[in-house]
């Protein structure tokens, strides 16, 4: 180094900013908010296998595309490949589409009201082939969870624990 650059360097260290001393004031955080998640999704790229995400897409228009574009950007946030469609007449229809696919996971979409009847309907089809999971939070999740159906995503959700929990399903670590 320099004369004159190790001068300004020691002056800048010795500062009283209370980066080097004790102070009754806390530190600022370093880690980067986004770390977390980056490490989630560079252990998926490293797994050598992408996790395919298959959003089930039925029902009402309105709320199966908006919780199709929620879900898949939850998902896609863990590296998983995300396959959308536009909609599906028959639970069964898309359960076979989503296997013609070879999807991991299989998202179902609709509305509130209409996962009464979908939900056991497609978990039933399913028989734990694949990773079923609910976009929403609809009223009758208890009634859901109590037939098996245990994976749930929505704004409440805790995006890094959720998707942790889907790459250990995953074999992903």
């Amino acid at each position: 180094m320099s004369h004159k650059f190790e001068e300004t360097y020691n002056t800048l260290n010795e500062c009283d900013c209370g980066v080097e001393k004790e102070t009754p004031l806390k530190r600022l955080n370093k880690k980067r908010l986004a770390q977390p998640y980056e490490e989630l999704r560079l252990a998926t790229e490293r797994s050598g296998r992408i996790p395919k995400v298959f959003m089930l897409t039925i029902g009402n228009l309105a709320m199966r595309l908006a919780r199709s574009q929620f879900s898949g950007n939850f998902m896609a946030s863990a590296g998983y490949e995300i396959i959308d469609n536009l909609g599906f007449d028959t639970v069964e229809e898309g359960v076979k589409a989503a296997r013609e696919k070879d999807a991991d996971i299989i998202v179902l979409c609709s509305s509130d009201d209409e996962y009464v009847k979908f939900a056991p309907e497609a978990y039933k089809l399913i028989k734990g082939k694949e990773v079923f999971v609910v976009a929403g939070a609809p009223k009758c999740a208890d009634d859901l969870k109590a037939q098996g159906i245990e994976y749930f995503i929505n704004v409440r959700s805790n995006v890094l624990d959720m998707l942790t929990q889907f790459n250990s399903l995953m074999g992903i670590k």
